[in-house]
Order: structure tokens, then sequence, then C-alpha cells
């Protein structure tokens, strides 16, 4: 037997029109036809260029007509291309390097990963928190000595005044309750 393969044919091609409005293409059984009194056709995709044509619209400054957008040069072959070559910018920086640091020093810094960096962070923390800590110290050791407390039976407070007791007291002119 033989395969029943049909060979190959070429692509069928359907006859579009224009819209006179917008430029869009209009496939056959879409679109409609206005004739003017004069005689003059003009067939448009759908209702929306039609009324925009009736109003007398100017589809050049309709950004959504093909019209406006041939005009600005938008959506072309060249445009993608441009976006497709965009070139990158060396930075005139890591060129000659920054007011405190050389060439050599920026090159390293942006070679340095995140680990490193916390790294160095803690470390600075720790020295600061030492010094911190040793001047502490010191302090408590040149604080003059403060005097020998008293015995705990006296009754005198650490604030310096005798030790009482809070009392009750009831209205001014009356005798105490208890």
């Amino acid at each position: 037997r033989t395969s029943s393969r049909r060979p190959s044919s070429p692509k069928m091609v359907v006859k579009t029109e224009i819209c006179t409005f917008s430029g869009f293409r209009i496939y056959p059984g879409h679109g409609m036809t206005y004739i003017r009194v004069d005689g003059k056709s003009y067939k448009f995709i759908n209702g929306k260029n039609e009324a925009s044509f009736l109003m007398k619209r100017n589809p050049r400054k309709l950004n959504w007509t093909m019209f406006y957008r041939r005009l600005r040069k938008k959506g072309t072959q060249e445009d993608q291309l441009k976006k497709a070559k965009k070139r990158t910018v060396t930075s005139s920086v890591m060129a000659r390097g920054i007011a405190g640091l050389s060439i050599e020093d920026l090159k390293a810094k942006k070679g340095e990963t995140g680990d490193k960096r916390k790294a160095q962070r803690d470390a600075t923390l720790r020295e600061v928190k030492e010094k911190k800590r040793k001047e502490q110290d010191d302090k408590k050791k040149n604080a003059p000595k403060a005097a020998p407390k008293a015995a705990a039976g006296s009754k005198v407070k650490a604030s310096g005044g005798p030790a009482m007791k809070p009392t009750r007291s009831s209205a001014p002119g009356k005798a105490a309750a208890r």
C-alpha cells in the first residue's frame, strides 16, 4: 500500500480590505460599507470607526488608529531592533574611582559578598560593645566608696529621715477613731 498523504498545498490567501478610518484589516464577512450621496464608498471595520468618521474626527490624532501609529513610528520593525540592541553604558566612576576610594578598592567592594559584609559589621559591633563595657568597669572602679550602712535595727530610712509608720488621719476637728 502507498501512504495516503496529501501533498503540501500553499496557504489559502484571504482577500482583506483596509478600514478607511483606522487602517485595520477587514476580513470577509466583517465590516460595513458607507456610500455617500456623491457616490464615494468607504469601508469601516466597526461602528466606532464609522461614527468617528461621520463626526469628522482626525484619525491622525486618535492614538488607536494605524495612521497615528505610523505617523509616530510606533510598533515598527526598527523599533524592535533598537530595543534588542540596547547597549550597556559603562560608568565613568569605575574608570577613575571616587573621592576617598581607588579603583582597586571599588572593585574589591563590588566583589564582596553579603556574608563578608555582615561579618565585618558584627566585628565592629563587638568592638564597640567591648569598649563600652570597659568604660563602665573603669567607672565602677574609680567611683568613691559609699559610707558604711547603718545597723539593721535602727529606725532610720535609707533617705536619711526617721522611719515612720503611715497613719490615718480623720477630718479636722474630729477625734481619731482609733
